[in-house]
């Protein structure tokens, strides 16, 4: 073959490869390029690759605008055994559909890798990290498979993954983020919709939540067993049946929930056994508990929290305590307790705080000396009227629930959580909404979408 038409031949390879949309570096298959890369080489990613692919060394991943990895309905579609891989830019899409081998976006089974500006779509688990300690998962959308609750998998799940940080990472139909005997993890700027437990501690010791929304799931958080919790600036909107719960403390132990929004829940916050152990302390403070069926919840044997500085607003019940008794928590800091809507009380000398306690009784609750088989009629409609039967013509002593022996006579949040991130602007955003009253308070909180980000 002459040389010049050696040269007309290349040439025509050349504007085949580039008018196809593959280009020659891509002509081999990213297992095969991966499997082939040195350790702490880069990767490109362009137009849509086949998986699912294992990275067994120390690369960085990088997506090209439109970069997707399928992994057509097998398995996981990314798998990571190496520490310290990248993976950045890419769209994820299309994992197995088996919760035995839990088939999911990204499966993570050594340290610090680093997934962000990630997509996943129609996968069943989203990012599993086993062991997995110093990963960070920033700036990820998941999105999952059209499946029933029970068929879901987790959006997140950490099992033995210490010092995890999650930020910037919105969630819609999948399962939890679950955290499982991990310890000094973030979770910061979540955005969880239609899932079962927005996040759902397990042993979860030392990791904040932090800044983030949970809408419309079955219960917003739920924190279990877990130490030294700080639930703070968020908004738990919409959880709603039976056992709809913004925020659901249980058997842990100092446990702070600081400046968030709960609103329109069955419940707002439930609280069972926190603090767990004898002489532990917790706290509920500057919280907006407004336009729930029952603002908190607690069981008879809870103990040991100072609940203070929160407002509690239009709930159709400002407090319930399961099984009647007074419970020995705190209702005020330094002369100053919380703001009930409900509160007839003076302030004859002007300090904002009201002159006599603010009293929650429930009246129903001394039918049970009465009548025996009146707990039968819990939850029915039968309880709100007995209620208000028994305050027009009392014919038994009513239940003390709590006494707040400072109540304040306008809502406020204390200084102290006036100056974090976005705390500001969030307490001015939930007193906005405390002042439309009850009804239009629901009616708000049912139809705004609740997009906007703290500042």
């Amino acid at each position: 073959m002459t040389g010049p038409v050696c040269v007309a031949v290349l040439l025509s390879a050349v504007f085949f490869a580039v008018s196809s949309g593959a280009p020659a570096s891509q002509a081999t298959p990213l297992q095969a390029r991966i499997d082939a890369a040195a350790p702490g080489s880069e990767i490109v990613v362009r137009g849509s690759e086949r998986g699912p692919i294992v990275v067994r060394k120390p690369l960085r991943i990088t997506g090209r605008p439109g970069a997707v990895i399928d992994g057509g309905g097998t398995g996981t579609v990314v798998s990571i055994t190496s520490p310290g891989v990248v993976l950045t830019g890419v769209t994820l899409r299309g994992s197995g559909t088996e919760l035995n081998t839990e088939d999911a976006g990204v499966y993570v089974t050594a340290p610090r890798a680093i997934l962000q500006d990630i997509r996943m779509e129609d996968v069943l688990f989203g990012v599993n990290l086993k062991e997995s300690h110093g990963t960070i998962v920033r700036r990820v959308t998941m999105i999952g498979k059209d499946l029933p609750l029970s068929r879901r998998g987790d959006a997140v799940r950490l099992w033995y993954s210490n010092r995890v940080t999650l930020t910037e990472v919105t969630i819609r139909r999948m399962r939890d983020v679950l955290l499982w005997f991990s310890t000094g993890s973030v979770l910061h700027a979540l955005d969880v919709r239609d899932a079962r437990y927005g996040v759902h501690y397990m042993y979860g010791n030392d990791t904040p939540l932090l800044y983030s929304i949970f809408e419309d799931n079955a219960v917003g958080a739920y924190v279990m067993y877990s130490t030294g919790v700080r639930i703070e600036g968020n908004r738990f909107l919409r959880h709603r049946g039976a056992g709809g719960v913004g925020l659901a403390l249980k058997e842990s132990d100092d446990v702070r929930v600081v400046g968030n929004l709960f609103a329109g829940n069955t419940a707002g916050i439930y609280v069972d056994g926190t603090p767990l152990r004898e002489g532990g302390r917790g706290e509920i403070a500057g919280n907006v508990v407004a336009g729930n069926d029952v603002g908190i919840l607690l069981l008879s044997n809870v103990s040991g929290n100072t609940i203070w500085g929160n407002v509690f607003e239009a709930n159709r019940e400002q407090i319930r305590v399961d099984g009647g008794a007074q419970t020995h928590n705190v209702w005020q800091r330094d002369g100053r307790g919380n703001y009930w809507s409900d509160y007839a009380g003076l302030d004859a000398d002007g300090d904002s705080v009201g002159d006599f306690p603010y009293v929650a009784r429930r009246w129903f609750e001394g039918l049970d000396e009465v009548v025996p088989g009146a707990r039968l009629l819990w939850g029915s409609a039968a309880v709100a009227a007995v209620d208000f039967a028994a305050r027009t013509v009392p014919v038994f002593a009513p239940q003390v629930l709590v006494t707040d022996p400072h109540p304040l006579m306008r809502p406020e949040v204390p200084v102290a959580f006036r100056g974090g991130q976005g705390s500001g602007a969030f307490a001015l955003a939930s007193l906005v909404l405390v002042v439309l009253g009850a009804a239009a308070l629901r009616a708000a909180v049912g139809r705004q979408p609740w997009k906007e980000r703290l500042a």
